[in-house]
C-alpha cells in the first residue's frame, strides 16, 4: 500500500464512496513528480466512476489536490443561491458538467491570491449551503459546533453526516488492512 493511497482513505473515503462531492488533502512539493504520476493514473482508471483528481493549487512546500465527484460538484455550484454568490465573485458559472473544471480553474487562482483560503471553497467542498453563508456572514464565528465544517444550521444532520464520513474512512482502513488496494475497493482494479 503506498503512501498515496493511505492518503487517500484518510482523507477522501467519502467522496471515494460516493456520499460527498470532494475532498481536500496536501501532500508535500517534493512528492509532486510521483504524485502527479499517481493522479494521472487515477483519472485514467476513476474518471469513468466521475472521480476526478485536480491539483487545485501549489504554495511553497505543498500541493493541494481535490479529489471530487464532478456530477455532484456541477449540481450543487449550479443551485440558484450559489451561482449567484460565486457570479459575484467573479467565477463563471459551468452551462454543462465540462464548464466545472474552468471554475475549479478559478477557485486555485482565488486560492493561491489570498492569506487564506476564500471562504466560498466551502461550497466546492459540498458543506451545506446554509453553513458555508452563515459562516461568510458571521466571519466564522457564532457557529454552533464544528467538525468537519463549521454548523450554523442542522445540528442533527451534520452529527449524521459527520458520523457518515468517519464510517466510509473506517470502511476503508478495514479493508486496506485486509489487504484490499483503494482500486480494487472501488471495483476498477
Amino acid at each position: 500500500m503506498n503512501s498515496f493511497e493511505n492518503m487517500l482513505i484518510l482523507y477522501c473515503a467519502p467522496t471515494l464512496l460516493g456520499i460527498k462531492q470532494s475532498n481536500l488533502f496536501s501532500c508535500p512539493i517534493e512528492d509532486s513528480e510521483s504524485i502527479i504520476n499517481e493522479m494521472n493514473m487515477y483519472n485514467s482508471l476513476l474518471n469513468s466512476k466521475d472521480i476526478y483528481f485536480k491539483i487545485l493549487y501549489k504554495c511553497q512546500n505543498r500541493i493541494f489536490i481535490l479529489v471530487y465527484r464532478k456530477t455532484k460538484m456541477f449540481s450543487y455550484i449550479t443551485d440558484r443561491k450559489v451561482a449567484y454568490f460565486l457570479k459575484k465573485e467573479g467565477y463563471t458559472i459551468p452551462e454543462n458538467i465540462e464548464g466545472v473544471d474552468s471554475a475549479l480553474n478559478y477557485l486555485g487562482k482565488r486560492i493561491n491570491g489570498c492569506e487564506e483560503f476564500p471562504h466560498e471553497v466551502g461550497f466546492f467542498l459540498g458543506y451545506p449551503k446554509e453553513d458555508v453563508f452563515e459562516y461568510i456572514k458571521n466571519s466564522g464565528k457564532n457557529y454552533k459546533f464544528y467538525g468537519y465544517w463549521k454548523v450554523y444550521g442542522d445540528e442533527k444532520k451534520a452529527e449524521k453526516t459527520f458520523w457518515q464520513y468517519r464510517k466510509c474512512k473506517e470502511v476503508m482502513e478495514n479493508k486496506r488492512n485486509a489487504g484490499t488496494s483503494v482500486l480494487s475497493i472501488l471495483g476498477v482494479s
